[in-house]
């Protein structure tokens, strides 16, 4: 089945994709149940990968069973007659928000709420947008142009002419770039890069930002796609720094890990054009019933058993280990091995990509899943649920042990 498969894919799908699966030896994915997945030959492997969407795992009985009764009930929207689902989902996603943001728009995918975002800075007379060193916000042409790697903007340029990028935490260039324009500015940030290989934004340069916004009467849209949800120990990455942002970007992990979902949420000014205008931006597919579901229950999930506070114990338990681990390994090393973590977002930085490559593929070899960093090839990630079992974590360290030992 493998080898027909990988023909399959190579034929119809993508060859440069398939080539490297099968360079890799990558298994056939079979079936999945809370933090593991399990091949074609019913060999089992720990997911600490999934880039960030696995926050409870795969297939929580609570997100499939509302899933499979809305899906008896009304999967899609006929998009003209009224939605319950859309009137109580977006007040549960907006309860669970910081404070002063109020609607709530649902998308598909993290790349579709960054080009909303960006739309919504547009009608809100931004004429300039900065962004950061470091980021990724999604691989459409908008959230392209925000995205920092030259790697993947080069083949479509010309992108969006009006973005400005700042190093990331340099607050002096930040205050720079901004008097440079009159007019209102949007500032676009991930309070914690994922992508960028797990670099937390500092509290001054946050605040400074939300301030110059402030002043230039400017958008602060905060992408908390891969960091928000629990994931880095709090609901919200930003909630650390006491932000409001104008513009929230969600995603990841909003569906529970079963169906796709995503959104944008916004204060009521920001999101004034749309409210004036719902035709301004539509999306057939977002916002479907059958998705709305497992968001909301997801919520429910997130809130009702403190995942946020599950998120940030084990994650200073995994880094701390991981460091202890490290330790010996680091004394005299010409290339040391840096942790770095907020919560489940784990970055395992080994200094280079091909040191990455060898990390990554000793620790599948070992039965364990990552995610590999698209702003930073020489960081790997870890991004497992929340309810990973003691015995899940021994695995992880013993492997973890095993590799470092062969790079």
């Amino acid at each position: 089945m493998r080898e027909e498969t990988l023909e399959l894919l190579k034929a119809h799908s993508n060859r440069s994709k398939a080539r490297l699966s099968s360079m890799m030896n990558l298994p056939i994915e079979h079936s999945a149940q809370t933090a593991e997945i399990v091949d074609e030959n019913g060999k089992t492997y720990l997911d600490f990968g999934g880039f960030g969407v696995f926050i409870l795992g795969h297939k929580h009985p609570q997100v499939v069973a509302a899933v499979k009764a809305q899906l008896d009930i009304m999967p899609m929207s006929s998009r003209t007659l009224v939605s319950p689902n859309l009137a109580t989902a977006s007040k549960k996603l907006v309860d669970i928000c910081p404070d002063a943001i109020q609607y709530a728009f649902f998308t598909n995918s993290g790349a579709e709420s960054t080009e909303l975002g960006l739309k919504l800075a547009r009608a809100n007379g931004c004429k300039h947008i900065i962004a950061v060193t470091g980021s990724y916000h999604g691989k459409s042409l908008g959230a392209l142009s925000v995205t920092h790697r030259d790697e993947f903007r080069t083949p479509f340029t010309p992108l969006f002419d009006n973005v400005e990028f700042v190093e990331r935490n340099n607050v002096e260039t930040l205050k720079a770039v901004f008097a440079r324009y009159k007019e209102p500015v949007a500032f676009i940030a991930e309070p914690v890069q994922g992508e960028g290989g797990v670099y937390a934004l500092s509290y001054e340069f946050l605040h400074t930002a939300k301030h110059l916004c402030e002043q230039s009467k400017g958008l602060f849209i905060c992408d908390e796609i891969q960091s928000g949800l629990a994931r880095t120990g709090t609901m919200w990455a930003i909630d650390k720094h006491n932000i409001v942002p104008d513009v929230m970007l969600v995603g990841k992990g909003l569906s529970g890990g079963v169906i796709p979902c995503a959104a944008v949420v916004a204060t009521e000014a920001a999101f004034a054009p749309l409210n004036t205008d719902f035709m301004l931006h539509s999306s057939t597919f977002g916002g479907s019933p059958i998705a709305l579901s497992a968001a909301e229950a997801t919520i429910d999930i997130l809130t009702s058993q403190n995942i946020a506070e599950r998120a940030a114990y084990l994650g200073k338990e995994i880094v701390g280990k991981l460091n202890e681990i490290v330790k010996t390994h680091n004394e005299g090393a010409p290339q040391p091995i840096i942790i770095r973590g907020e919560g489940l977002l784990i970055g395992i930085d080994v200094g280079t990509p091909a040191r990455a490559g060898q990390l990554t593929l000793s620790l599948l070899n070992q039965q364990i899943l990552t995610s590999h960093s698209l702003s930073n090839a020489s960081t790997v990630r870890l991004t497992p649920s929340a309810f990973l079992t003691d015995d899940q974590l021994a695995q992880l360290y013993t492997a973890f042990e095993n590799a470092i030992d062969k790079i």
